[in-house]
Protein backbone atom coordinates (compact mmCIF):
# COMPACT_ATOMS: atom_id res chain seq x y z
CA UNK A 1 0.00 0.00 0.00
CA UNK A 2 1.53 3.57 -0.99
CA UNK A 3 1.79 5.75 1.93
CA UNK A 4 -0.86 8.37 0.52
CA UNK A 5 -3.30 5.43 0.54
CA UNK A 6 -2.22 4.77 4.24
CA UNK A 7 -2.69 8.22 5.20
CA UNK A 8 -6.20 8.62 3.84
CA UNK A 9 -7.39 5.21 5.43
CA UNK A 10 -5.93 6.36 8.60
CA UNK A 11 -7.82 9.85 8.39
CA UNK A 12 -11.29 8.03 7.58
CA UNK A 13 -10.63 6.00 10.70
CA UNK A 14 -10.01 9.08 12.53
CA UNK A 15 -13.47 10.22 11.36
CA UNK A 16 -15.42 7.66 12.18
CA UNK A 17 -14.04 7.58 16.17
CA UNK A 18 -11.53 10.54 16.47
CA UNK A 19 -9.49 8.40 18.41
CA UNK A 20 -6.81 5.29 17.66
CA UNK A 21 -3.57 3.79 18.75
CA UNK A 22 -0.71 3.46 16.99
CA UNK A 23 -1.12 -0.61 17.68
CA UNK A 24 -4.42 -0.52 16.60
CA UNK A 25 -3.62 0.88 13.77
CA UNK A 26 -0.58 -1.42 12.40
CA UNK A 27 -3.16 -4.49 12.84
CA UNK A 28 -5.48 -2.43 10.50
CA UNK A 29 -2.76 -1.20 7.99
CA UNK A 30 -1.03 -4.62 8.41
CA UNK A 31 1.99 -2.30 9.10
CA UNK A 32 5.04 -1.12 11.27
CA UNK A 33 4.73 1.09 14.33
CA UNK A 34 7.57 2.88 12.31
CA UNK A 35 5.59 3.20 9.17
CA UNK A 36 2.67 4.31 11.08
CA UNK A 37 4.38 6.72 13.32
CA UNK A 38 5.62 8.45 10.19
CA UNK A 39 2.37 8.41 8.64
CA UNK A 40 0.94 10.80 11.56
CA UNK A 41 4.12 12.52 11.77
CA UNK A 42 3.29 13.70 7.77
CA UNK A 43 -0.90 14.04 8.46
CA UNK A 44 0.13 16.14 11.48
CA UNK A 45 2.38 18.81 9.32
CA UNK A 46 -0.74 18.87 7.49
CA UNK A 47 -2.90 19.45 9.91
CA UNK A 48 -6.23 17.94 10.95
CA UNK A 49 -5.00 14.97 13.53
CA UNK A 50 -3.00 15.93 16.85
CA UNK A 51 -0.16 12.99 17.88
CA UNK A 52 -0.38 12.03 21.52
CA UNK A 53 1.55 9.43 22.80
CA UNK A 54 0.85 6.25 21.88
CA UNK A 55 -1.85 7.06 18.83
CA UNK A 56 -3.49 10.27 17.14
CA UNK A 57 -7.11 12.03 17.45
CA UNK A 58 -8.70 14.31 14.88
CA UNK A 59 -9.79 17.43 16.17
CA UNK A 60 -12.51 19.73 13.89
CA UNK A 61 -15.28 21.72 14.90
CA UNK A 62 -16.39 23.79 17.73
CA UNK A 63 -18.95 21.06 18.50
CA UNK A 64 -16.32 18.32 19.51
CA UNK A 65 -14.37 18.21 22.34
CA UNK A 66 -10.98 16.27 22.48
CA UNK A 67 -10.91 12.43 23.31
CA UNK A 68 -9.79 12.05 26.90
CA UNK A 69 -6.34 10.60 25.93
CA UNK A 70 -5.96 13.98 24.23
CA UNK A 71 -7.11 15.83 27.07
CA UNK A 72 -5.16 14.28 29.66
CA UNK A 73 -1.60 14.56 27.84
CA UNK A 74 -2.63 18.61 27.01
CA UNK A 75 -1.68 21.45 28.85
CA UNK A 76 -0.38 19.21 31.84
CA UNK A 77 1.80 21.50 33.69
CA UNK A 78 -1.45 23.94 33.65
CA UNK A 79 -3.79 21.62 35.22
CA UNK A 80 -1.23 20.43 37.95
CA UNK A 81 -0.72 24.24 39.06
CA UNK A 82 -4.72 24.74 39.16
CA UNK A 83 -5.20 21.56 41.03
CA UNK A 84 -2.97 22.87 44.01
CA UNK A 85 -4.53 26.19 43.38
CA UNK A 86 -7.58 24.52 44.19
CA UNK A 87 -6.55 22.46 46.89
CA UNK A 88 -6.93 24.66 49.72
CA UNK A 89 -10.66 25.01 49.10
CA UNK A 90 -11.27 21.58 49.96
CA UNK A 91 -12.34 21.02 53.98
CA UNK A 92 -12.86 17.55 56.05
CA UNK A 93 -16.18 16.28 55.92
CA UNK A 94 -17.66 18.34 52.68
CA UNK A 95 -19.60 16.07 50.73
CA UNK A 96 -18.47 17.54 46.64
CA UNK A 97 -19.46 17.02 42.86
CA UNK A 98 -16.47 16.74 40.54
CA UNK A 99 -17.43 16.13 36.99
CA UNK A 100 -15.61 13.88 34.49
CA UNK A 101 -12.76 16.56 33.47
CA UNK A 102 -8.92 15.78 33.14
CA UNK A 103 -8.93 18.91 35.05
CA UNK A 104 -10.54 18.00 37.64
CA UNK A 105 -8.87 14.70 37.47
CA UNK A 106 -5.74 16.44 38.54
CA UNK A 107 -7.40 17.99 41.55
CA UNK A 108 -8.30 13.88 42.36
CA UNK A 109 -4.75 12.76 42.24
CA UNK A 110 -3.74 15.40 44.99
CA UNK A 111 -6.49 14.89 47.67
CA UNK A 112 -4.61 12.51 49.43
CA UNK A 113 -4.88 13.87 52.71
CA UNK A 114 -8.04 13.91 53.63
CA UNK A 115 -10.27 11.41 55.56
CA UNK A 116 -13.65 11.99 55.73
CA UNK A 117 -14.98 13.19 52.47
CA UNK A 118 -18.07 12.30 50.19
CA UNK A 119 -17.69 12.96 46.51
CA UNK A 120 -20.10 12.43 43.90
CA UNK A 121 -18.67 12.09 40.04
CA UNK A 122 -20.08 11.21 36.96
CA UNK A 123 -16.37 10.43 35.84
CA UNK A 124 -14.82 7.04 35.79
CA UNK A 125 -11.11 8.21 35.56
CA UNK A 126 -11.79 10.48 38.72
CA UNK A 127 -13.35 7.74 40.80
CA UNK A 128 -10.89 5.13 40.14
CA UNK A 129 -8.03 7.77 41.35
CA UNK A 130 -9.99 8.58 44.10
CA UNK A 131 -10.86 4.57 45.41
CA UNK A 132 -6.68 4.58 44.72
CA UNK A 133 -5.20 7.27 45.95
CA UNK A 134 -7.74 8.65 48.97
CA UNK A 135 -9.84 7.48 51.80
CA UNK A 136 -13.06 9.28 50.70
CA UNK A 137 -16.14 7.44 49.70
CA UNK A 138 -16.81 7.96 46.34
CA UNK A 139 -20.48 7.94 44.72
CA UNK A 140 -20.54 7.41 40.76
CA UNK A 141 -23.55 8.55 38.74
CA UNK A 142 -25.16 5.63 36.79
CA UNK A 143 -25.85 6.12 33.30
CA UNK A 144 -24.73 5.78 29.71
CA UNK A 145 -20.76 5.52 29.28
CA UNK A 146 -19.66 7.87 26.79
CA UNK A 147 -16.28 7.64 24.84
CA UNK A 148 -14.59 10.15 26.97
CA UNK A 149 -15.38 7.92 30.13
CA UNK A 150 -17.71 9.83 31.30
CA UNK A 151 -21.53 8.62 32.81
CA UNK A 152 -23.73 10.95 31.04
CA UNK A 153 -27.80 10.65 30.74
CA UNK A 154 -30.87 10.81 32.64
CA UNK A 155 -30.39 8.65 35.28
CA UNK A 156 -26.82 10.02 35.96
CA UNK A 157 -28.52 13.25 36.45
CA UNK A 158 -31.15 12.03 38.43
CA UNK A 159 -28.67 10.40 41.20
CA UNK A 160 -26.79 14.25 41.11
CA UNK A 161 -30.27 15.34 41.86
CA UNK A 162 -30.19 13.43 45.05
CA UNK A 163 -27.29 15.10 46.66
CA UNK A 164 -26.21 18.36 47.92
CA UNK A 165 -22.66 19.40 47.81
CA UNK A 166 -20.84 21.89 50.06
CA UNK A 167 -19.11 22.82 46.40
CA UNK A 168 -18.63 21.36 43.12
CA UNK A 169 -15.33 21.36 41.04
CA UNK A 170 -15.98 21.41 37.13
CA UNK A 171 -14.22 22.18 33.91
CA UNK A 172 -15.42 23.50 30.73
CA UNK A 173 -14.50 23.49 26.75
CA UNK A 174 -14.62 27.26 26.35
CA UNK A 175 -14.73 30.82 28.61
CA UNK A 176 -15.47 33.35 27.50
CA UNK A 177 -17.19 37.07 28.99
CA UNK A 178 -19.86 36.83 26.69
CA UNK A 179 -20.77 33.31 26.66
CA UNK A 180 -19.34 32.41 30.11
CA UNK A 181 -18.53 28.40 30.17
CA UNK A 182 -19.13 26.06 27.00
CA UNK A 183 -19.15 22.44 26.52
CA UNK A 184 -18.93 20.73 22.44
CA UNK A 185 -21.57 18.44 23.91
CA UNK A 186 -24.99 18.82 25.29
CA UNK A 187 -25.61 15.82 27.45
CA UNK A 188 -21.80 17.19 29.72
CA UNK A 189 -24.14 20.27 29.68
CA UNK A 190 -26.76 18.73 31.56
CA UNK A 191 -24.65 16.90 33.76
CA UNK A 192 -22.70 19.91 35.08
CA UNK A 193 -25.99 21.89 35.15
CA UNK A 194 -27.35 19.55 37.53
CA UNK A 195 -24.16 19.69 39.85
CA UNK A 196 -24.25 23.63 39.32
CA UNK A 197 -27.73 23.61 40.36
CA UNK A 198 -27.30 21.21 44.08
CA UNK A 199 -23.60 22.75 45.11
CA UNK A 200 -23.75 25.28 47.39
CA UNK A 201 -19.85 26.81 46.46
CA UNK A 202 -19.25 26.42 42.71
CA UNK A 203 -15.98 26.48 41.62
CA UNK A 204 -14.91 26.33 37.97
CA UNK A 205 -11.05 25.11 36.89
CA UNK A 206 -9.54 27.07 33.66
CA UNK A 207 -6.95 26.70 32.59
CA UNK A 208 -5.41 29.85 30.51
CA UNK A 209 -5.48 28.19 27.04
CA UNK A 210 -9.42 28.02 27.21
CA UNK A 211 -9.80 31.79 27.86
CA UNK A 212 -11.92 33.18 25.04
CA UNK A 213 -13.24 30.58 22.93
CA UNK A 214 -16.75 29.05 22.75
CA UNK A 215 -18.11 25.88 21.98
CA UNK A 216 -21.50 24.46 21.13
CA UNK A 217 -23.63 24.89 24.32
CA UNK A 218 -23.70 26.75 27.23
CA UNK A 219 -23.11 25.71 30.43
CA UNK A 220 -23.10 28.34 33.00
CA UNK A 221 -22.78 32.20 33.08
CA UNK A 222 -20.15 33.94 34.51
CA UNK A 223 -22.73 35.48 37.51
CA UNK A 224 -23.06 31.85 38.32
CA UNK A 225 -19.69 30.86 39.49
CA UNK A 226 -18.55 31.80 42.89
CA UNK A 227 -14.76 31.18 41.93
CA UNK A 228 -12.49 30.20 39.09
CA UNK A 229 -9.15 29.07 39.37
CA UNK A 230 -6.77 29.41 36.45
CA UNK A 231 -3.17 29.03 35.84
CA UNK A 232 -2.63 32.48 34.31
CA UNK A 233 -4.07 36.26 35.30
CA UNK A 234 -6.45 36.48 32.59
CA UNK A 235 -6.09 39.89 30.29
CA UNK A 236 -7.38 43.17 30.83
CA UNK A 237 -10.55 42.40 28.64
CA UNK A 238 -11.52 39.24 30.23
CA UNK A 239 -11.34 41.00 33.71
CA UNK A 240 -13.31 43.81 32.94
CA UNK A 241 -16.70 41.57 32.42
CA UNK A 242 -16.01 39.81 35.88
CA UNK A 243 -19.04 40.33 37.84
CA UNK A 244 -18.97 41.65 41.64
CA UNK A 245 -18.70 38.71 43.79
CA UNK A 246 -16.90 36.27 41.72
CA UNK A 247 -13.54 35.54 42.86
CA UNK A 248 -10.13 34.65 40.77
CA UNK A 249 -8.00 32.16 42.12
CA UNK A 250 -4.53 32.27 39.97
CA UNK A 251 -0.96 32.42 40.89
CA UNK A 252 0.46 35.77 42.56
CA UNK A 253 -3.14 36.92 42.67
CA UNK A 254 -3.96 39.04 45.86
CA UNK A 255 -6.45 38.11 48.25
Amino acid sequence: MLAVERQEQILEILRKQRYITVEALCGILFASGATVRRDLAELEKRGGITRIRGGAALLEGLNMDAPLPVRVNTNTEKKKKIAQLALPLIRESMTIFMDSSSTVSALAERMTGFRHLSVVTNGLGTANILNEKSAAKVFLCGGLIQEHAALIGSVACDMIEQFCADIVFLSCCGLSAEMGATEASEDAVKIKQAMLRNARRKVLLCDSSKFGSAYFCKSCRLNQLDIIVTDEKPDREFMRFIPEGLRLIYPQAKE
